[in-house]
């Protein structure tokens, strides 16, 4: 049975935008509370350790775990109607923050955050995949990636913005804000937006045809997923072991490089933040764009395993540059290479996407990135936070210690990663052919 025709290219650019605009407002959502750490521990009389919790466990374990059953969702029912409902569920749990009166309440209200965005990774890679035909879709993954770039951003510069409108709204229009507390009027101002980008997407986001597959009709079950990690574990399991890894660097970035900053080099806690926000964010955005160019480049000249090339070559940046970044005798050496290995940092994210639409059947896609979900929600971030963290604890206890914590999980993880997504290539691209073998 031939596939069904592909959506029309500029409507599928239409569809991507608002993808990736949903993924930029899911990372303001998740990360804005950074900013609202002093007025939330005076108003809801919260410690340190617990808004530790809200950043964290509050969030990460819904999202990770629940990734999987919205997966076999996706992968079964309307994808379009199934994230309008994470969008709508995680934007008003974002505005229902604001009306969280102690730690309790607003520890559900984030848990009801990381359960809306459980839904968007696994069904916009699912759609983006029917959106684009394989020869584009790598530029497409690419796009999409440089939501989480774009989301960072938005939350420390309109965080920000949104505090100055917040005492702005409450003397302005005492009728609607007159009861609240800044804080209170950030979490609406954030939340907001995703309910009117709700309705856009319901309104006028089409649900495509399944491109050489038709949805998933068996009962639920983890058997058919689990089988293609059983008979091609080079392909998934090493694939996705060896992207973690990728990740569990650029969690330590996320966590402790301004903190070497800080303590190697002397700098502040203000120009730190500006400084790295300033060269990190364009950079990261370009390496988003650039690597779906780059994966699609590969497969043009002949190789099937092109996002493994293209995750082994966030992989080996980790070794030289986030390496030598971190043993840099000065500040300005260790931003340099800090902005060097910007330029491969989201290689990884658009290698996984492509990569797994790329060898796993449409039935199951959502699924496949479920998992990959639950690994980098877990381990990625957990691993990443915790080693740098307990070596700077235990082994490396000297003042600069840091340098040479987070030298040695960047040397040992990134050359780990490399190796293991070296193995896979093979595996790889036999899967890949013999899924377009199927679909032929």
């Amino acid at each position: 049975m031939p596939s069904p025709a592909w959506p029309r290219r500029s409507y599928a650019w239409y569809v991507l935008s608002l993808l990736t605009l949903a993924y930029a407002l899911a990372i303001l959502d998740r990360v804005s509370i950074a900013l609202l750490i002093e007025p939330l521990k005076v108003a809801l009389d919260i410690n340190d350790t617990q808004f530790g919790l809200l950043q964290g466990m509050a969030f990460s374990v819904v999202y990770s775990v629940l990734g999987l059953p919205l997966g076999m969702l996706s992968d079964r029912r309307r994808r379009v109607t199934l994230l309008f409902g994470g969008l709508m569920l995680w934007s008003a749990a974002t505005i229902g923050c604001s009306f969280a009166s102690n730690f309790h309440e607003l520890f559900i209200a984030r848990m009801l955050v990381g359960v809306g965005e459980a839904a968007l990774v696994p069904v916009a890679t699912s759609l983006i995949a029917d959106y684009f035909a394989p020869e584009v879709r790598p530029k497409a993954y690419g796009v999409f990636v440089t939501g989480s770039s774009l989301g960072t951003a938005a939350a420390m510069a309109l965080g920000g913005l949104f505090l100055d409108w917040a005492e702005r709204l409450i003397a302005g229009m005492p009728g609607l804000f007159g009861t609240m507390q800044p804080w209170q009027v950030v979490f609406v101002l954030c939340g907001a937006p995703g309910l009117v980008l709700a309705l856009v997407l319901i309104l006028t986001a089409r649900e495509p045809a399944r491109q050489g597959g038709s949805v998933a009709t068996e009962p639920i079950s983890l058997r058919p997923v689990l089988r293609l990690f059983i008979e091609r574990p080079g392909a998934f399991g090493l694939f996705m072991l060896g992207s973690v890894l990728n990740l569990v660097c650029v969690y330590a970035i996320v966590g402790w490089f301004p903190a070497l900053f800080i303590r190697a080099h002397g700098w502040t806690a203000a120009e730190t933040g500006k400084i790295l926000g300033m060269v990190g964010l364009p950079i990261s955005i370009f390496a988003a764009v650039n690597s779906g160019w780059v994966i699609a480049w590969l497969n043009r000249r002949g190789h099937a395993d092109a996002p493994v090339l293209c995750a082994m070559g966030c992989a080996a940046s980790m070794v030289v540059f986030g390496t030598l970044a971190c043993l840099a005798p000065t500040g300005n050496l260790a931003l340099l290479g800090y902005a060097l290995n910007a330029l491969f940092l989201n290689w990884n994210t658009s290698a996984v996407y492509t990569g797994f639409a790329q060898i796993t059947p449409n039935a199951l896609r959502a699924q496949v990135m479920a998992l990959q979900t639950i690994a980098s929600g877990l381990i990625a971030l957990t691993a990443g936070n915790f080693i740098v963290g307990f070596l700077s604890d235990t082994v490396f206890t000297q003042p600069n210690g840091i340098s040479w914590s987070l030298g040695s999980v960047f040397f040992c993880c990134g050359l780990a990663a490399f190796l293991i997504l070296m193995a896979s290539r093979r595996s790889f691209r036999t899967a890949t052919a013999a899924l377009d073998a199927k679909a032929a």
